[in-house]
């Protein structure tokens, strides 16, 4: 893999951070398209983005660590690195918990504000599925969040990985998919079906965590196990399509009995 892009002396390039800094340009620009169509006030998230990016950025350092508890007591208070929880440039980042970050400040913000929140969650949900599409495809450089042996032909070799065979290429499946559901849930942004404020933003939970559940099957990375089986991401996605899979249920079933 190629986790260095470039090296001019004491500048290191990695892909994972140029591929992050693409995902959220594009993010930026479906933002301002889609908040034209909403008729939401762009100078909202203009004045507040930074708050928002910083919430995301803070809450999925903070999950993280609480995952390696352990290790960051041992560096930060018995070796004295007090420091070392700041280095987020070492990628332990939770994406679950940076997603968590983004929309707990966007609801703060929209209720001080009297912005409609479900009207960002739409905006923000297609956004975040493009810029996830370039995330993902840097993790797959980085050679970080790999799969499991595969006999397939697509089966790639990973250096950082535990495996000295070709395992699933796990990342660029879920670039796949999460530009895909990018896609759909721009096309469906006007459709009559979805105008409600929410309702896109609630698609995207549900598909993305039945993709991301059974991803984890794929998945050979070491991860958190319920039962010894059960990974800590299928825990968080089983919930997400729950959730999703719910509100959605009740949403449509309202909606046909209104509308037949």
């Amino acid at each position: 893999m190629y986790p260095i892009l470039l090296q001019l002396g004491p500048l290191t390039v990695y892909s994972l951070w140029i591929f992050m800094a693409l995902g959220i340009f594009f993010s930026l620009l479906i933002v301002y398209k889609l908040s034209r169509q909403r008729l939401v006030k762009l100078s909202f998230l203009s004045e507040n983005s930074l708050l928002i990016f910083l919430s995301g950025l803070i809450m999925a350092r903070l999950v993280f660590m609480l995952y390696n508890l352990d290790y960051f007591i041992q560096i930060s208070i018995v070796e004295g690195q007090f420091l070392e929880p700041l280095y987020i440039w070492d990628k332990g980042l939770n994406v679950w918990g940076g997603l968590l970050g983004i929309f707990l400040s966007l609801w703060l913000l929209a209720k001080k504000d009297n912005e409609d929140f479900r009207s960002w969650t739409d905006i923000l949900a297609v956004a975040i599925f493009f810029g996830m599409t370039f995330a993902y495809l840097g993790a797959f450089l980085d050679g970080r969040s790999y799969g499991s042996p595969t006999d397939l032909p697509w089966g790639v070799m990973m250096e950082p990985s535990q495996y000295a065979i070709p395992i699933h290429p796990v990342q660029l499946y879920a670039a796949l998919y999460s530009l895909l559901i990018g896609l759909l849930l721009f096309h469906l942004f006007n459709h009559d079906w979805f105008k409600k404020p929410g309702i896109i933003a609630l698609s995207g939970l549900t598909i993305y965590s039945l993709l991301r559940f059974l991803e984890e099957f794929l998945r050979g990375d070491e991860a958190l196990l319920l039962f010894d089986t059960v990974r800590e991401g299928q825990i968080w996605s089983f919930l997400g399509l729950s959730i999703g899979t719910y509100m959605l249920y009740r949403y449509f079933r309202n909606y046909f009995q209104e509308n037949s």
